[in-house]
């Protein structure tokens, strides 16, 4: 598009603020949550006489278990209207007593509500010991009460294992059909709701153990339904009954085209509300177009359009917006044509060996543009969705902890912050979103992509990219519909780390410590207390990152910067989920322009601060390199 000159001085004189901010001003750096924060209820609740724990869930087309039917992550039609309800756990047996009591609220009456309980799996994977009709206690409510353990053949005892599953037989749906199961759910009695692997030929329930936890709480179950492009849409395994519901209309709202109202999955009807937004100038039509599966997007095929990629352009190389692009370029256009258009024209081969002789080969990406091409830009494939609310839960304090900009213990690591003004308030806050930290809060980071990426506006950023009139229109979007799509994003469950017993993978692990890649990668950090959602806060997570800027050299640099980060800089990438690539988005493709086929590219090409770490790993013998990417493999 085309900005006035008003819009490009501010634009300017807004990014060299930034750039002349402090590096590490953490005294002036507001925090998001502190103890002013409204929070949600918490999940779990002590009373004298029992353990209260609530939790939401949704309908499931089939059992957890049944691989053949491949029909238990995915969604269903409608899936937003009265297919989600609560349950409430009130465990006696934790505080002294001889019973569990699971209270049900549905949105809607339910016909023969079924509560299933202590897996049996004998004759079906869906086969369950305790099978009880809960009884309607009020309108919407039904409850019933477990007192023996089947499994063991008597009385319930703290420490129990006791998988459970609800069928939401719906009386009188408004739409779609009437019979649905529930999520397998593990509850350990005294204790709560925990993630679960299956163990044995029947697959019977077990913890995982908490170090394949990485999403903390919301850690998802292992998946055995076959359905590996669902695995990073499924809501957070704590999720809680305020947000179950919230995160439903989210996740219509992020599969919808803003064109003409469709919905991604069929059969779905349209969002009318949402129809007619899109543009004049756009990347996709819908979230989901570009974040396919929530996963990350893979680079086009050499001389196709770019139409899943994030181009940021500028006018200079500390990132003051292009007098005709703007801060980004939207490749596609509802009126005429569009704007400017880039795509691959080609790679640029670079060699190495390593230290036993093996040789390798890395591409690098050439770009082209038509219509305008310009000068400074920055090229960077949609990258993976899941655990970014547990990201910004995590305290200012911790991420500032780790940085050492003049890199005072000597050790080539400089992480440093990245600094940012708050679009609503002004005020400083510390960048966590994005390949360059670019954005503090999840729901700016949304915020620009609607506005960047489908030229949709927000109360946050009200003016479309380079747009001409100084007052801003009426947003597109509401603040309502806003919060149901952070919530969505906030809420999804992370995968759990596999293979924990491969001894190929768990020598793997001691590498990424030795080639010193924990130095970046942090392997742990503990969110705060603070933030609003109870799922995220408190909890002990595996992230693989430390949310600062380093410099990566000059191989992965492009010539533009944003806010403080310069070309060469980039936000360590979180690594959980990351073996779930192939399965999730088709293929594989890493790094912030897709140029890694491979997550041994991926080390390859780790330069700067990250140089001694890849020297290290080249300098493994090839057991060992693939030990390591083996590990990498289990996260």
């Amino acid at each position: 598009m085309t900005g006035n000159s008003y819009f490009f001085v501010v634009a300017w004189l807004v990014c060299n603020l930034a750039r002349s901010i402090d590096p590490q001003p953490a005294q002036d750096v507001l925090p998001l949550f502190n103890t002013t924060t409204k929070l949600k209820p918490a999940i779990t609740q002590m009373r004298d006489d029992a353990i209260i724990t609530r939790i939401g869930d949704r309908v499931r087309d089939r059992h957890a278990r049944e691989a053949e039917f491949k029909a238990y992550d995915h969604y269903l039609s409608f899936y937003w209207q009265e297919r989600t309800f609560s349950i409430e756990i009130v465990d006696r047996v934790a505080q002294g007593g001889n019973d569990i009591t699971i209270n049900i609220t549905s949105l809607t009456p339910l016909n023969t509500p079924n509560f299933r309980c202590f897996f049996r799996g004998i004759n079906t994977v869906a086969e369950y010991h305790h099978n009880a009709i809960a009884k309607e206690v009020a309108p919407n409510q039904y409850s019933t009460t477990i007192q023996h353990n089947p499994l063991k053949g008597r009385a319930l005892q703290r420490g129990d294992f006791m998988e459970f599953e609800f069928s939401s037989f719906l009386a009188k749906p408004q739409n779609g059909r009437t019979a649905y199961y529930g999520t397998a759910l593990l509850y350990v009695i005294g204790r709560g709701i925990v993630p679960w692997q299956g163990e044995g030929e029947k697959l019977h329930s077990v913890p995982l153990p908490e170090e394949a936890w990485l999403g903390g709480e919301t850690t998802l179950p292992y998946q055995y339904s076959n359905e590996p492009q669902e695995r990073f849409k499924q809501m957070a395994g704590n999720i809680s009954p305020q947000n179950v519901q919230t995160f439903m209309l989210g996740r219509r709202l992020h599969h919808t085209d803003f064109g003409n109202g469709s919905h991604s999955d069929q059969p779905n009807p349209p969002h009318p509300s949402h129809a007619e937004k899109l543009g004049p100038g756009f990347v996709q039509r819908s979230c989901i177009a570009c974040h396919v599966n929530n996963g990350r997007a893979l680079p086009p095929a050499v001389a196709t359009p770019m139409y899943q990629t994030v181009i940021k352009v500028g006018h200079d190389p500390f990132g003051a917006p292009h007098v005709q692009l703007g801060s980004a370029l939207q490749p596609q256009s509802t009126h005429g044509p569009a704007e400017a258009t880039a795509m691959i024209r080609g790679y640029q081969t670079v060699t190495g060996k390593f230290a036993d002789g093996t040789t390798y080969s890395l591409k690098s990406p050439r770009y082209s543009f038509q219509n305008i091409a310009p000068q400074y830009f920055s090229v960077r494939l949609t990258p993976p969705l899941v655990g970014l609310g547990l990201l910004e839960a995590i305290s200012e304090s911790e991420i500032l902890a780790h940085t050492d900009p003049t890199d005072i213990d000597g050790d080539g690591i400089s992480g440093r912050a990245q600094i940012v003004l708050d679009p609503e308030t002004g005020d400083l806050r510390l960048g966590r979103f994005g390949y360059k930290a670019g954005q503090a809060r999840l729901r700016h980071q949304i915020a620009g992509a609607l506005n960047n990426d489908m030229g949709v506006t927000t109360l946050v950023f009200p003016n479309l990219d380079g747009a001409t009139d100084l007052e801003a229109p009426q947003p597109e979007i509401k603040n309502a519909d806003l919060a149901n799509l952070t919530h969505y994003i906030s809420t999804l469950g992370v995968s759990a780390r596999r293979d924990l017993k491969d001894p190929q993978a768990v020598r793997g692990k001691s590498l990424f410590t030795k080639a010193g890649c924990v130095q970046c990668h942090l392997p742990k950090i503990v969110t705060g207390p603070y933030h609003p959602l109870a799922e995220l806060r408190n909890q002990i997570i595996h992230p693989y990152t430390d949310l600062l800027l380093h410099d990566m050299g000059e191989g992965l640099a492009d010539n533009l910067g944003e806010h403080t980060a310069s070309g060469a800089e980039w936000r360590t990438t979180p690594l959980w989920s990351l073996g779930l690539t192939p399965g999730v988005s088709g293929g594989e493709a890493y790094l912030h322009d897709g140029r890694a086929a491979s997550l041994e590219e991926a080390i390859l090409w780790h330069g700067g601060e990250a140089a001694a770490a890849q020297q290290a790993f080249r300098q493994f013998p090839q057991a060992d390199r693939l030990a390591l990417v083996r590990f990498l493999k289990s996260l």
